[in-house]
């Protein structure tokens, strides 16, 4: 496992602290989407297309699979 250091302005600090923000389990979370952002939209892309093929909208399969 690997360590970050993040260095936090005292008045940014104390917001997340009162806020009660898991800050680890945030920063995890989101250097996963970034990491993963690719599979994020075509994930995302597949579950609109799927969603306009049930409303009876389509769109053509050359433009689902365009950003693969």
């Amino acid at each position: 496992m690997q360590t970050i250091q993040l260095q936090l302005e005292d008045s940014l600090y104390d917001d997340i602290v009162k806020n009660g923000i898991n800050i680890q389990d945030e920063i995890k979370a989101t250097l996963y989407k970034l990491v993963y952002k690719k599979e994020h939209q075509i994930a995302s892309d597949i579950n609109i297309a799927i969603k306009e093929v049930q409303d009876n909208k389509s769109r053509p399969i050359s433009e689902l699979f365009s950003g693969l």
